[in-house]
């Protein structure tokens, strides 16, 4: 007797009959078992889970819960321990800092400690506006040379950029004069309303 080769020992095994349009069937004893395991109403058959099994996961729930709550209040617990660390490093540090400053000042040095506000990069400026038909006249109190109408268009496009540029020819550049352009856009945006 001749040997079997592969192919023939898997057509032996399972033998697949064609359909009509060229596709492999499924062999006989697998299509009686697909169909056993498949409801007639074509959705999944769905296993039933034994009460014993719901408490298991119940109690797997709750233990995962509690650890959960317990993660949250020990990290909670932590952050307001920073917390009180840096407001009590930051009460030590004024303690410290208010008699040396106040050392500087009696001797007529500059301190190199400054409080909790910067210095003002420049002098206080206020800016006078009043509306117009044509635009909005701008002028910085004190210095009738800064004088400016300021077109309708313009504000309407941007205030901001408005305000920036007069500052910034009035004025001078913002990394001199602060945010004055910023005051001053407020202040358009109160008369344009």
């Amino acid at each position: 007797m001749a040997k079997a080769t592969g192919k023939k020992v898997a057509q032996e095994k399972a033998p697949v009959a064609m359909k009509a349009g060229g596709e492999k069937k499924a062999p006989a004893g697998k299509t009686a078992e697909a169909k056993a395991a498949k409801p007639a109403n074509g959705t999944k058959q769905e296993q039933k889970v034994t009460p014993e099994e719901l408490a298991s996961l119940r109690t797997q729930i709750k233990e995962a819960k509690g650890n959960l709550e317990k993660a949250q209040s020990e990290a909670n617990a932590m952050t307001d321990k920073a917390r009180n660390v840096v407001a009590e490093a930051k009460d030590a540090f004024r303690a410290a800092v208010t008699p040396y400053r106040e050392a500087c000042r009696k001797a007529g040095i500059e301190c190199e400690y400054e409080g909790g506000r910067s210095a003002n990069i420049s002098g206080k400026v206020s800016f006078l506006v009043e509306k117009t038909d044509k635009g909005v006249r701008v002028i910085v109190k004190g210095q009738p040379k800064t004088e400016e109408l300021i077109p309708l268009a313009a504000l309407k496009e941007s205030i901001n950029k408005a305000a920036y540029a007069y500052t910034e020819t009035h004025l001078g550049p913002k990394e001199k004069i602060g945010n004055k352009g910023g005051s001053l856009s407020n202040r358009l945006r109160a008369v344009l309303e």
